[in-house]
């Protein structure tokens, strides 16, 4: 890490920075957010309660994992 790079991270710690995004609506970030995470949600319950009777515990563990190694 350079020296700038120090600077910077110093400075985002202490909160001295104050970032502005022209045209950034964070309404609709929020909502976004709130729709993705029910999105995952509903993802997990199918995962947990649809698939109950054929996979296993560790089988559902294992599913959910790769749910969320495959989006990010």
């Amino acid at each position: 890490m350079n020296y700038f790079e120090m600077i910077l991270l110093n400075q985002l710690r202490a909160s001295n920075l104050e970032m502005k995004i022209t045209g950034f609506d964070s309404d609709g970030f929020q909502k976004a957010v709130q729709e993705e995470g029910k999105r995952r949600l509903d993802m997990i319950a199918g995962i947990v309660y649809e698939a109950e009777d054929f996979l296993s515990d560790t089988e559902k563990v294992e599913s959910i994992k790769k749910l969320f190694q495959n989006e990010f």
